[in-house]
Formats: C-alpha cells, structure tokens, sequence
C-alpha cells in the first residue's frame, strides 16, 4: 500500500492545560470533562486563590492544580507576574510542558471543551511520529435568539467561514467588521502538541526554541475532532469582559510578543465603549451577534454553517464523586460572577431584569 505502516509503539497518553480565573462551576465542567474524555493529566493554573475550588479538585488525580500566587511567581518562575493575561497563559503554558508526564499536552481555555468522533487517544496514536502537534478546528458557540438560556453548556455551534469562499461578505448584515472569518472570537483553532521536543507552546500553536529554530516544525488539523468554544458562558459573562475592557480603555487590544493585533475584538470593544456602560444595549449586541434567529436556523444548518453538538458536563462531575452539588444553571452562574468580579455586581440585578423582559417578550411573540 502507499500508506506507512502505523507505529504500534505510538504514545497516546494526553492531558491539558490551562489558566483561569472562573467561577467554580466552569472549572470543575473543565475538568470532569477532560477526564471523561481520557485526559491522564489536567494541569489548572489558577490565576488567583480559589481555596473552596482548590479543595474540591483536590479528589480528583487527574488534576494537579498550581495556585499563581506572589510565591509562584517569585519563587518559581523567578519574575513578577506579568500584566497581561496571555503572557500569563504562555509563561504557565510552557511549566505544564516541561513537567508533565503525558505523551500529548492541549493548551486551552477554561470555557473549551474539545469534542470528539472517536477516542482521543485513538486519534493521537494514528498520527505519524514525525508529526510535532495536531491543531483542533473551533466552533463558537451561539443561542437561538427565541430561547432563553437555563443552563451553562446550551446552545448550538458556529462553524468559521470556510477560507475557500472568497466572498463571504455576501452572507452578513452590518457588524461584519466585528467577526473574524464569522465568529467573534478566533477562526483558526488551538493545538495538542508532542511533549519532550524542541517546542515552545503558543496560544494557538507553538513555534521552535531559539537553539532549534533551524529545525522544521510539523503540524497539521484533526479532522475528527473539534473545539466548542463557549465564549461568554452566559449573556452577562460575555458581556462584562467587554464592558470591563471597554471601561479600562482597552480597544488598543494587542496579542502577546507584539504581534497582529486582533482587530475584530478591538473593534468589538470600541462598539461596547460608545453604549457607555447602557446594559440595554449591551444585551442588544450579544442578541445581535450571540444569537441565531429560530426562521434562519434551517437555512444555516444546511449551509454548514451552524453545527450540533452536545456535551454532558453534569454526568462527568457526577462521576467525579466529589461529595458537592454544581449548579450549572445560567442564573447560579451569573450569581457566581458577582462574588469573583466585584463590577459585575453592579449589572447583576438589571441584567436580570432585561432577560426577564426578553424572556416575557419571547413568550407574548409566541402566543
């Protein structure tokens, strides 16, 4: 045959990474997720103290949990803790890497959850040795705009717009200055990636280390698997990260290492800053580029361009058996974000307040 032999010696023991600060609900998903799905090792780097999480990860294994504290920083990495986030993720990124004792490492983000057609360690083993990391495709999750959210991991999935159709802008109405390739976030996935080589991690790919440069970097995109990407677990979630940023002035929003900034987020938070803190229509643009419109629905189904899938956090924590109840309700998680985020509180109560008047204005439609 002309394909190679497969290397039965193949490694195919897997984990992930990641740096979060979230509620406790998010996180424990993250992790029981990972372990259903046969991760050996979830490396969680909290961002801050989370005592109450930190205890319940602590029956779990799988989970080795690093709090990046003062101490962290100064006594293990040897640096102050930088300023930005992605630098934060890169510096923790590249810990994991060095120290875990899984044959592959994801790097992702505590609201992606990867979804696969067959065993993930199946789909490493079957990749050839030369090869030194795997990307997973992201799809973004949406809402039906007519159905009000109840529980954390609702919802349907955007897929990027394909890069082989050239004039995509025949798709959109205004706000296409927003997305990236259709989606607000990013298009173009995140990587697992073979542990003891000569890599760097990135946020989405990694790249060689400057003794190893000269040498040639293999990649290339599973097929039979994917990355749900939730962001904004919920409306209030999603929103607040741009009216926090927004507040801060941040629409001059730049990637790490000085590199391309990410337009479409800059300009999503450019939007936000113009409502000056005006929740109504805070809420009016996540329905306008969260949400999907029922009548559509069909059309965007069959175009490829909305996608189904599900995932079952509740059955994987209850397999942890850590002794505790998670609420993975909407409203216990907005709650949740009140307690960590202190500014989120202030928009708590009208949040809830316009999803209520959605939610009756959705129902009045319907009769």
């Amino acid at each position: 045959m002309i394909y190679r032999a497969h290397d039965a010696d193949q490694p195919s023991r897997w984990g992930v990474a990641t740096t979060c600060r979230e509620p406790t609900q998010l996180v424990v998903a993250f992790v029981a997720h990972y372990v259903a799905l046969g991760a050996s090792r979830v490396h969680i780097y909290l961002d801050a103290p989370q005592p109450d999480l930190e205890q319940l990860l602590d029956r779990v294994p799988q989970a080795q949990v690093t709090v990046c504290d003062d101490a962290y920083w100064r006594d293990h990495v040897g640096k102050a803790r930088p300023r930005r986030h992605q630098h934060r993720q890169l510096i923790n990124a590249f810990d994991a890497y060095k120290t875990t004792d899984v044959a592959w490492l994801g790097h992702f983000d505590a609201d992606e959850f990867l979804h696969a057609d067959v065993p993930v360690a199946e789909l490493l083993s079957a990749q050839p040795a030369e090869l030194d990391y795997a990307v997973i495709n992201v799809r973004e999750r949406v809402f039906v705009a007519e159905h009000p959210q109840h529980m954390l991991f609702e919802g349907l999935f955007r897929r990027p717009i394909p890069t082989d159709w050239e004039d995509a802008g025949i798709l959109f109405n205004k706000g296409r200055r927003l997305l990236r390739r259709g989606v607000l976030g990013y298009p173009h996935g995140k990587s697992i990636f073979r542990t003891s080589q000569a890599l760097v991690p990135g946020i989405h790919t990694p790249r060689r280390d400057k003794e190893n440069r000269a040498m040639p970097l293999r990649g290339w995109p599973i097929h039979r698997a994917r990355l749900l990407h939730f962001d904004g677990l919920t409306s209030l979630h999603w929103a607040a990260k741009l009216l926090r940023a927004a507040a801060a002035g941040a629409e001059d929003f730049r990637t790490p290492r000085g590199r391309k900034p990410e337009v479409q987020r800059a300009n999503q938070i450019t939007r936000m800053k113009r409502y000056q803190g005006n929740l109504d229509k805070a809420f009016a643009m996540h329905q306008q580029f969260k949400t999907i419109p029922q009548d559509d629905l069909e059309r965007l189904l069959i175009l490829g361009l909305v996608e189904e899938y599900a995932i079952a956090p509740e059955r994987d924590i209850a397999a942890l058996s850590l002794g505790q109840d998670i609420d993975l309700s909407r409203a216990a998680f907005d709650l949740a974000l009140t307690r960590q985020q202190a500014q989120v509180g202030d928009w708590h109560g009208p949040w809830q307040d316009i999803l209520a008047r959605n939610a009756a204005g959705d129902r009045h439609a319907a009769e």
